[in-house]
């Protein structure tokens, strides 16, 4: 008794030849190993300043003396030695970050690939106050590693930064957002989470997103309540 026409149809079909067969099993479990490695490996988090003593002695880096004034933001820099002061830095200071920022410019040209002197020449130039030239130098080190905390935390407040200078309404709505963007990449594992949760919930709330914002001030202070950044922010959000 021979079988329905659909059923042989559909049995001459699933014939494949034999070296397409092997060939498409080959695909998938190259996939299926590369899909492996991913999970295997851990993304790369950079911390700290490059590993070249000679460069961070000649640019006198780190240097917690320089300060970036960030306004209402949080900020850290291997650079500057950690949080550096909420100020505008001297004349002289400026000529030392100018000086530094030469040489490690000189020094990226023969190590293209370290994204720490990316983040260093974007915590510098927010010094000078240029974060246009800072988001670009925080947006490479990210390129160069995207799971770098201190690099989208940069990039978040040279962003914000240059929005609070920025006279046109969408266009200052536009840099918040991408800062909120950047403040939400960095990985609760970095040190550069809490200030980031803190900076995101500020700029959210100045987008009119206040339901967001009150609900990340909470997150903050459920970890950091009593510092005066958790005051700052239980004052403005949630208290007012």
């Amino acid at each position: 008794m021979s079988a329905p026409l659909h059923v042989a149809e559909l049995e001459r079909r699933l014939r494949w030849p034999g070296l397409p067969t092997l060939f498409f099993l080959g695909i998938l479990t190259v996939l299926l190993t590369l899909a492996g490695i991913s999970l295997w490996l851990r993304p790369e988090h950079p911390t700290g300043l490059p590993d070249a003593a000679p460069l961070l002695a000649a640019a006198g880096l780190p240097d917690p003396s320089l300060g970036v004034l960030t306004a209402d933001l949080r900020f850290r820099a291997a650079a500057l030695g950690g949080e550096p002061a909420r100020r505008t830095s001297t004349a002289m200071e400026l000529v030392h970050a100018r000086d530094a920022e030469r040489m490690l410019l000189h020094w990226t040209r023969r190590h293209p690939g370290e994204p720490r002197v990316r983040a260093a020449l974007g915590a510098l130039a927010l010094v000078r106050h240029d974060y246009a030239a800072a988001a670009i130098h925080y947006r490479e080190a990210c390129e160069r590693s995207p799971h770098y905390g201190e690099g989208r935390l940069g990039w978040g407040v040279a962003l914000a930064l240059d929005a609070e200078r920025t006279s046109d309404s969408w266009h200052r709505r536009e840099l918040m957002l991408r800062a909120i963007a950047q403040f939400a990449a960095v990985d609760a594992s970095e040190r550069e989470y809490l200030p980031a949760v803190y900076n995101r919930a500020r700029l959210l709330a100045e987008v009119g997103r206040g339901d967001d914002a009150r609900s990340l001030a909470r997150h903050y202070l459920a970890v950091d309540y009593t510092s005066p950044w958790a005051q700052r922010l239980r004052a403005d959000l949630l208290e007012r």
